[in-house]
């Protein structure tokens, strides 16, 4: 790829000045030089449009509309944002359709009832698609006058919002689609039909895990948290409706029984002795401590569905003691941290990942002195 960045405008105008005899005055005041500025910027200008075009012309510096575009070859598009699926717990039964509104001031959302669950409890689709739909749990206000409602509630998240997909991601999953194609239900057929789902943020995905003909994909939403049974339920009856398994009445081929299950939630606790900066305390940086862990074990998630075999089915999720403990020292206030512990020992922890068994970290306790 060329290097079209140094042709700026000055680069470009001392370029035309030292064409000139140097018996002419070429002083930034003069003639010629003036006349020479616009020309320079017109053609530093047409550079610029050079190096996009460039840049959009191949899959790995595409961005925006250019990436949808390359897209195509793959087979794929652009994951759009999806609406997050609630759970509303209310006092009295409520109409289908009817609307209501979070309570937390600029980012407010409304909802929609959708489907009834069981009770008083049932579905709310957010009205604004993306992860915002998740943000939200507490009381809400109705928006259509309901008689003898004194209490409505939002609580768990049956289906994740996701938002619209990035650049970075539409770029991996194109890559990915050019390189592992999808054909006849192999691993890269199942990843892709369930990756498209609603509400899905990553897979992992066992061949014959329980004798030939036997599949299993664990799933987690697409807020990295273990699917909710709503999710797992909307998967499987995509994949391999029950109790007929096996009949291809759904999208995995003739033979194939398919379990679409979540992994479990593996609580990671760490403790740390921390030595402050002047002016700091523990109780500062608690908080700010856990939101660092967190981040970590968020990125641990995110891979957690990447194949690390490259001649087999293998899935990885290791918290690393080094990583806690940089994740612990790059607060602010914080100077060192020893006797880093994860789940009271001062060791790595690898979470089995197993067709019979999966598992993802997720913050426990975090106990600072």
């Amino acid at each position: 790829m060329t290097d079209y960045t140094q042709n700026t405008h000055q680069a470009l105008l001392q370029q035309m000045l030292a064409m000139v005899p140097s018996t002419f005055d070429k002083r930034d005041t003069q003639p010629i030089s003036t006349a020479l500025s616009p020309a320079a910027y017109i053609a530093a200008g047409l550079y610029i449009d050079l190096n996009q075009v460039q840049l959009q012309a191949a899959i790995q510096t595409a961005s925006g509309e250019y990436l949808d575009n390359w897209a195509v070859l793959g087979g794929i598009s652009r994951y759009q944002a999806s609406a997050a699926v609630r759970l509303g717990v209310f006092n009295t039964s409520v109409p289908i359709g009817s609307r209501f509104s979070t309570i937390n001031g600029a980012d407010s959302i409304d909802f929609t009832v959708t489907a009834a669950v069981s009770g008083n409890q049932y579905q709310l689709t957010a009205d604004t698609p993306g992860s915002i739909g998740n943000d939200y749990t507490g009381p809400i206000l109705p928006i259509t006058a309901i008689p003898g409602l004194t209490s409505a509630q939002i609580t768990d998240i049956l289906v994740p919002g996701d938002d619209t997909e990035t650049d970075t991601e539409l770029r991996a999953r194109l890559i990915l689609a050019l390189t592992d194609r999808p054909f006849g239900g192999n691993i890269a057929s199942y990843r892709t039909e369930i990756m498209e789902m609603d509400g899905v943020g990553a897979v992992q995905i066992y061949p014959v895990w329980d004798g030939g003909g036997t599949v299993k994909c664990s799933i987690l939403g697409a807020d990295y948290l273990p699917a909710s049974p709503t999710l797992v339920e909307q998967v499987q009856n995509a994949i391999d409706p029950p109790p007929n398994q096996g009949l291809g009445l759904g999208l995995a081929p003739i033979g194939a029984k398919v379990t679409i299950t979540a992994p479990s939630e593996a609580e990671i606790s760490v403790s740390a002795t921390l030595t402050m900066q002047s002016g700091y305390n523990v109780g500062q940086v608690q908080s700010a401590v856990e939101s660092a862990l967190e981040a970590y074990l968020l990125t641990v998630r995110q891979s957690w569905a990447d194949n690390i075999s490259s001649t087999g089915v293998a899935y990885a999720a290791n918290i690393y003691l080094a990583k806690v403990t940089a994740a612990i020292i790059g607060v602010t206030g914080i100077v060192n941290a020893t006797n880093v512990a994860i789940n009271g020992a001062a060791a790595d922890i690898s979470l089995p990942q197993t067709g019979e068994a999966q598992s993802v970290p997720v913050l426990g306790s975090v106990t600072l002195t």
